[in-house]
């Protein structure tokens, strides 16, 4: 009887546990939502975008001689990673650019081998580095930035004021290994 007595106790526990993990989520998801100017139909329409990018770029021939992702926001596009071959980019960018959702696409794919795993987990490390310093950053409370690195180049996404900018390139600029920061800021007047 006790042990079916902790088996329903460590069922309704799990559950619970479970439950606030779902309500943090949903919380944050809602703060994501109420601080991001876009329209859900804009949210949504930038992701599916970002998904479709990534399920070309797993066809070939782009698999085996590209390493290619997006990031959009509002419709423009910028085309992130490394392309072994000039001619198979260019095919690539002109698919990217028939894709709904697309208004303008900006490419920032280098002519080189993909990169490496280690490579790609520096590339990580670098963005945890920047998100933890601009959480630090108590001017940039409530302010969303997104952050993404390739090949230690860090692009720094969100909507956000001119000063508000600034100290966010500040904070990137000074992380040990950025090698440079490229702002694709939405400006909020």
């Amino acid at each position: 009887m006790k042990s079916i007595r902790l088996l329903i106790v460590s069922g309704l526990l799990a559950t619970l546990t479970g439950c606030a993990g779902l309500f943090i989520a949903g919380a944050a998801t809602t703060a994501n939502i109420v601080t991001d100017p876009r329209s859900t139909q804009e949210i949504w329409q930038d992701n599916n975008v970002e998904l479709e990018v990534a399920g070309l770029a797993n066809k070939e021939p782009y698999r085996k001689d590209a390493r290619i992702s997006a990031v959009a926001y509002r419709g423009t596009v910028v085309l992130l990673g490394q392309s072994r071959n000039e001619a198979i980019l260019e095919q690539f960018i002109a698919q990217a650019r028939q894709l709904k959702g697309v208004k303008e696409l900006h490419n920032q794919v280098q002519i080189k081998a993909p990169l490496s795993v280690g490579e790609i987990s520096n590339d990580s490390w670098i963005t945890t580095k920047v998100k933890s310093a601009l959480l630090t950053k108590s001017e940039l409370n409530g302010i969303k930035i997104k952050v993404v690195t390739e090949d230690r180049v860090v692009y720094l996404f969100g909507y956000v004021s001119p000063e508000h900018a600034e100290m966010a390139i500040d904070v990137a600029r000074n992380i040990i290994g950025v090698k440079q920061v490229v702002k694709a800021f939405d400006y909020a007047q």
